[in-house]
């Protein structure tokens, strides 16, 4: 089936989809409410408590429930079992950090700039920027939460511009001021051709003062054991054309993972119309090495996982961020703030051995007892403050929600690599004049590269509002805007031998921008019934721009493929700054409920413009990358999610997603311009960096099926016996990105894109007096795709052909691919405790 025909085929399945449920919503007569009703799930998608059905945007919500009956522990099982959502490991570069992802939704995805999606913890970003190559988001744990949002879609006006292709909002439980009530939850698992993982958590909350005075607390450990093995390898054996031989393990299981979490929550209520709540979330994670294997080393298929790093790549990430939350009720609206700090401070070290060899020794595998590394961290200090003000009923013909928000964010990327031995084996392997460090561009214990700053400070403030009106009982529209003042200031600062320049003093850049976007959104619903709502939207979303640090003197070979220009010292430089991007969003959905609320059906079609797509160029033959502004993308797509509980025993759940992103127009490097053929201008001609066709990181098609019975049975004394089924499958993307596209300056085009992945999961266990005690399998068929494939150096095909098509194709000489996969199969035990 191709792309078009899928395409085509979604989009007749989701109007056959929207028209039947309207259908069934005139022809059915209501009637009491069934024993097998769906519960009603509440969110605030809007900034305001209503009914998910009531909601018109395309929303996914997780309850601490489904998560424990889906098994799902992180942001890779969550994002899973979303629709639309792809989620992605990509630290196998040049950074190989576990915790280096993005999360694409609706083919929205970049990996340069301000994060596509946004990240909150309840009213919070915590999302990060991509700044060098160290920079990772972070995800909160799956402990403890009162639910998971998962907007689709642009949420620009309501939640600023770091949700530009939709946010990911993780939801606290409130402290109890009238009952008691805590959460339990404790696992044991094994992982076939790994290490075991367990955990242990415990949340506890109740009133200190009846009415008055509340509190939460919880704390968890969890560790996920590792299955990837550091393992040697005969050097000796080895040249740029000749695959490493596995001689033994240096450390079994090595890529484990360990994960702990605290919060403290207070809730003082002195009047029935006025409650603070101030909070405290901590959490710390630890991995102690990498999860990508080399492809060489390894064979997935008899659950082979090794990696042949001289060094593993440990990471240490803790963060902590502390919230005042004040609300004031009155009669007519209710005022909220939100004052909250977020304080980072991760570190992590990557084997830098191969890296460093390819690019200066021209072959990746170092001699025995040779080693360097890089030091990365990411430190973020963000000031958030925002003021809103919602009217009370829902109900009400005019509904309105008006704001003002002001943060204060900087993050800084340091890096450093060192690696004593480097000069040395290239003095020895080509002679002294190769020498890498020198007297005037010394080495000091084998730093040759110092980049204490890498640093993006931004300033924000913003003026937002929503408002719906009630044309008339069946109809209303909606109509939104935000606009912000942004300035964005930052400074890089580097040297070494790495650069080819000495460590005094470090070469300097410095960029600032200032913008007042406009983000605005409209939007219709129709509502036949209660339980039918028909909506349709548009929106836009937007991202502020960056500094680019410049690139060492050994990329001027990669500079020149693409075009960018020699500069007054006669030598090429990337820009110092990339601009903002936007996006404008369309979409018809639907949410109905039928059947005395046993079934419903949402669905939904999108159409999505991106121009000025912030997206790193990478330089194959130095190693770096930049970013820049690179054409425009068209993202079409929709989903389909279907849940129907035919007995009270029995639920059942299909979900079907379909998302295409492609570039409509080629994109060319500095000044150029594309004009049908090839880019040009006055600084010369070069080839696109992205074609016309070339396609972002995308799953196109994403399946979901799930059923869940649960029942009483006589001889469990009748408690509750219950099993579950998920079945998840995404398909592999036809296309090519355009880093793998030939057409293209510089490419790969040996490496895979995004491939298709299933995953068959059950579990089955007894529900009584609170516990729920249950066995699960994941990943049953032991499926182990490549989610993610890279090597450190690209080939140097720049001749508009894949490698060795061409008589004058240079050779490639780095061969080390790195690879990541899913766990393997896991089989383990749950116990959960709710009172």
């Amino acid at each position: 089936m191709t792309s078009t025909t899928a395409g085509n085929s979604f989009r007749i399945a989701v109007a056959a989809s929207l028209a039947w449920s309207y259908h069934g919503a005139i022809a059915a007569e209501p009637t009491a409410a069934a024993e097998a009703a769906l519960q009603e799930i509440v969110v605030t998608a809007t900034r305001r408590e209503e009914r998910l059905e009531d909601v018109p945007i395309s929303v996914t919500a997780f309850s601490q429930e489904k998560m424990d009956a889906q098994g799902l522990k992180n942001i890779e099982d969550l994002t899973r079992l979303t629709p639309g959502v792809t989620f992605s490991r990509n630290g196998s570069g040049t950074n190989y950090n576990d915790e280096s992802s993005d999360i694409n939704i609706r083919g929205i995805d970049s990996s340069a700039g301000a994060s596509t999606t946004g990240i909150y913890i309840d009213d919070t970003p915590v999302q990060a920027r991509h700044i060098g190559f160290g920079s990772v988001n972070a995800f909160p744990a799956l402990f403890d939460l009162d639910r998971v949002e998962v907007l689709r879609g642009p949420q620009g006006t309501l939640f600023g511009a770091g949700a530009e292709g939709g946010a990911v909002r993780f939801i606290t439980p409130e402290p109890g001021l009238t009952e008691y009530s805590g959460y339990d939850r404790a696992e044991l698992a094994f992982t076939q051709y790994g290490a075991p993982s367990y955990e242990a958590g415990a949340a506890f909350g109740g009133p200190i003062i009846d009415n008055v005075l509340g509190f939460r607390v919880s704390t968890s450990y969890r560790l996920d054991g590792g299955w990837v093995d550091r393992a040697s390898y005969d050097a000796s054996q080895t040249n740029p054309l000749t695959p490493p031989v596995y001689t033994g393990t240096t450390e079994r299981n090595a890529n484990w993972e360990q994960t702990v979490t605290g919060r403290v929550a207070l809730k003082w209520q002195p009047t029935d119309n006025l409650s603070v709540t101030p909070s405290i979330y901590y959490q710390h994670v630890l991995l102690n090495d990498t999860g990508a294997y080399w492809a060489s080393l390894s064979n997935a298929s008899e659950g082979i996982f090794r990696n042949g790093n001289a060094l593993k790549n440990p990471s240490d990430d803790p963060y902590l961020l502390a919230a005042v939350k004040v609300e004031w009720s009155f009669s007519w609206a209710q005022l909220i703030s939100n004052t909250s700090y977020f304080s980072r401070n991760l570190s992590s070290r990557s084997d830098y051995s191969q890296f460093d060899r390819a690019i200066f020794l021209y072959n990746s595998y170092p001699p025995p007892g040779s080693s360097g590394y890089s030091t990365f961290g990411d430190k973020q200090t963000n000031l958030y403050q925002e003021i809103r003000l919602a009217s009370i009923d829902n109900d009400a013909r005019f509904v309105w929600t008006a704001g003002l928000y002001a943060a204060k964010t900087r993050e800084n990327v340091p890096q450093s690599i060192y690696d004593p031995n480097l000069s040395a084996e290239s003095v020895a392997t080509y002679g002294p004049e190769y020498a890498i460090c020198t007297t005037t561009v010394p080495c000091p214990k084998g730093l040759i590269y110092y980049g204490p700053t890498d640093q993006e400070d931004e300033r924000q403030v913003a003026l937002f509002g929503e408002s719906t009106l009630k044309i008339v009982e069946t109809l209303k529209a909606t109509l939104g805007f935000r606009v912000s003042r942004i300035e964005v200031t930052g400074a890089t600062a580097a040297g070494g031998a790495f650069n080819g320049v000495p460590l005094v003093p470090l070469e300097t850049t410095y960029g600032s921008s200032t913008q007042t976007p406009v983000t605005p959104k409209a939007g219709l619903e129709w509502r036949p019934a209660h339980d039918q709502l028909f909506y349709t939207s548009v929106s836009k979303g937007f991202r502020s721009g960056g500094v680019n640090a410049q690139v060492p003197d050994s990329c001027a070979a990669d500079l020149q493929t693409i075009g960018l220009p020699v500069g007054s010292d006669g030598q090429r430089h990337v820009p110092s700054f990339y601009g903002s991007d936007s996006l404008w969003s369309y979409e018809i959905g639907a949410k109905n409920t039928l059947l005395d609320h046993r079934l419903q059906i949402n669905s939904s079609l999108f159409w999505i413009n991106w121009k000025g797509i912030q997206q790193n160029v990478y330089l194959p033959i130095c190693g770096e990358e930049y970013a820049a502004n690179l054409g425009k993308v068209r993202s079409v797509g929709g989903d389909v999610d279907i849940i129907f509980r035919p007995i009270k025993a029995l639920t059942t759940e299909l979900t079907v997603a379909y998302t295409d992103p492609k570039y409509t127009q080629a994109s060319c490097a500095g000044s150029l311009t594309f004009n049908g053929t090839t880019c040009s201008g006055a600084t010369g001609t070069a080839t696109p960096v992205a074609s016309a066709g070339d396609v972002l990181p995308s799953a196109p098609w994403t399946f979901l099926a799930s059923a869940e019975y649960a029942a009483p049975f006589a001889m469990l004394g009748g408690r509750t016996f219950y099993a579950r089924l998920d079945y998840q499958e995404s398909t592999a993307q036809p296309g090519v990105q355009p880093s793998m596209d030939y057409h293209n300056s510089i490419f790969d085009s040996t490496l895979p894109g995004v491939q298709g992945a299933r995953n068959l999961s059950l579990r089955a266990g007894m529900r009584f007096s609170g516990f729920d005690i249950s066995v699960f399998g994941n990943n049953l068929t032991n499926n182990m795709p490549i989610l993610y494939e890279s090597r450190d150096l690209a080939s140097e095909c720049v001749t508009g052909a894949p490698c060795g098509a061409a008589p004058n194709s240079p050779p490639e000489y780095d061969n080390l691919y790195f690879a990541r996969s899913v766990r393997p199969r896991t089989i383990g035990l749950t116990a959960t405790y709710r009172y």
